[in-house]
């Protein structure tokens, strides 16, 4: 065997899976590549990474704001109030049907009003997304209604409500942080005042119905005594005014004006109840944050983020809620309505005047029909009263049940975690993206230096020469 076959063969000991020969070589290019192009790596690094700032820049923000209440059923002081109270355990959930209370979309309608959200989006939009409506606007023009229904439909894609078993939380994902907060807060606020509207309010409406009914009861049965007492006591023959008086026929249109008349006033006693909780309920809010943001100014300076959110909900409650502003119109609208059928009257119709040989009226003796009735009168009354009674009882339960809820209401509810204004973004995460732009601008910018070296198509390395050619070099001559 000839001694080139000898070194030709390849000896399975020497196998190696990666030539680690051929990998000096190539780090040595790299390096070599950027030390001949050492401008080149500094521009190319250098322009990587002010286009990496640009794109951070007008990269969109997400900030994210999140508030907890804690949401826990209270049965001891309603039972120790009304025992006899037989209102389901699932009725008494404190979580229950959160999320459509917050999304609905008078709510959400609501939340623009008091934020003023779509004057402050146009406001705090950078240029560069402005210059990006503007042409939007051009090419497809939207109307007032087009874009309260976007910002709508964002709210709802946004806002994340989640209940757990006993606590709810409320956040949102939005590109403007003061924005964020104020739209978190606004909905925490919202969302109690629904709730003690619809816990407590409807008792309160609950009650006015009952001492309505028990009005119209009341009236009546004054009504049946009456009767009755005139039909045991008739009119003398001696009195003449009795006998000759105006007797008036029974309107029912006048009776139907009167009785809506009363159900108007029951209403409008209720929306004023329920107003007057509304107030009552934000007032001690407004006593309880006062409070929290003394401790807070006796801690941090007035430029601390808990003194300014504290400054912006108390800022926010002595607005009016749109849960006080409907309650008000409500109010506002029923009397209307109760004036219009005040000034609707109809005068009652007086039965024909007897003529004037009929001046004395016959005097029917007492039978068996008119025994009848006049039992029959008694029976009705008494059962009249009894129900008058049972009315009676039930609104004194009822009204039990509201003093009740009102003391009841700050147990269930409570917020565990205020919303606090973010101070960096959620989305994108800019310490990591500007390391890994570092990074990758470095990468980069060595990449583009190895890669002009390769299509330059010169050998500027020793062992090119040596694996182009075959043979091994000698030497090396330095350029003149």
């Amino acid at each position: 065997m000839s001694p080139v076959d000898d070194r030709t063969r390849e000896d399975p000991d020497d196998f190696q899976i990666v030539d680690l020969e051929q990998l000096r070589h190539s780090l040595l290019f790299v390096r070599h590549a950027v030390r001949r192009r050492r401008g080149r790596v500094i521009w190319t690094f250098l322009g990587l990474l002010g286009l990496a700032g640009g794109v951070l820049w007008v990269l969109p923000r997400s900030y994210h704001v999140e508030s907890q209440l804690l949401a826990q059923r209270n049965t001891i002081m309603p039972a120790l109030g009304n025992p006899s109270r037989t209102v389901p355990l699932d009725a008494d959930t404190p979580t229950r049907a959160a999320a459509e209370t917050v999304l609905r979309r008078d709510n959400l309608l609501a939340l623009m009003k008091q934020t003023e959200l779509m004057a402050r989006w146009q406001q705090e939009r950078p240029q560069l997304h402005r210059l990006k409506d503007r042409i939007t606007e051009a090419l497809s023009p939207q109307s007032d209604e087009d874009r309260v229904n976007a910002m709508v439909g964002l709210l709802e894609k946004q806002f994340r409500i989640s209940t757990g078993e006993s606590t709810i939380s409320i956040s949102i994902d939005w590109p403007y942080a003061d924005q964020a907060f104020r739209l978190v807060d606004a909905a925490q606020q919202n969302f109690l005042e629904q709730r003690h509207t619809a816990e407590v309010s409807t008792i309160a409406e609950t009650i006015a119905i009952l001492e309505g009914h028990a009005s119209n009861l009341r009236e009546a049965i004054e009504s049946s005594v009456e009767d009755l007492r005139r039909a045991k006591d008739p009119p003398s023959k001696a009195d003449p005014a009795a006998r000759t008086g105006p007797v008036f026929r029974r309107d029912p249109a006048r009776e139907a004006i009167k009785a809506e008349a009363g159900q108007v006033k029951v209403m409008i006693d209720t929306k004023r109840r329920a107003i007057n909780d509304l107030e009552e309920f934000r007032r001690r809010r407004l006593a309880e944050l006062q409070a929290e943001l003394a401790q807070a100014r006796t801690v941090y300076a007035d430029r601390h983020p808990n003194v300014t959110k504290l400054q912006q909900s108390i800022s926010a409650l002595q607005d009016d809620s749109p849960q006080l502003v409907a309650l008000r119109d409500e109010e506002r609208s029923l009397q209307n309505d109760l004036n219009r059928l005040a000034n609707t009257r109809t005068d009652p119709v007086p039965l024909p005047t007897p003529q004037a040989t009929e001046t004395v009226p016959r005097k029917r003796s007492p039978g068996p029909l008119q025994d009848l009735g006049d039992e029959y009168a008694r029976t009705r009354l008494r059962f009249a009263m009894e129900k008058y009674d049972v009315l009676l009882d039930r609104i004194d339960s009822a009204r039990i049940e509201l003093d009740t809820a009102r003391a009841a209401f700050k147990y269930r509810y409570a917020v565990l975690r205020p919303p606090i204004p973010p101070r960096s973004a959620e989305k994108p995460k800019i310490p990591l993206l500007a390391i890994g732009a570092v990074l990758a601008a470095a990468v980069l910018s060595v990449f583009s230096a190895v890669l002009a070296d390769l299509r330059s198509g010169r050998l500027l390395e020793t062992w090119q020469v040596e694996r182009l050619l075959g043979i091994p070099v000698l030497g090396e001559m330095p350029r003149t």
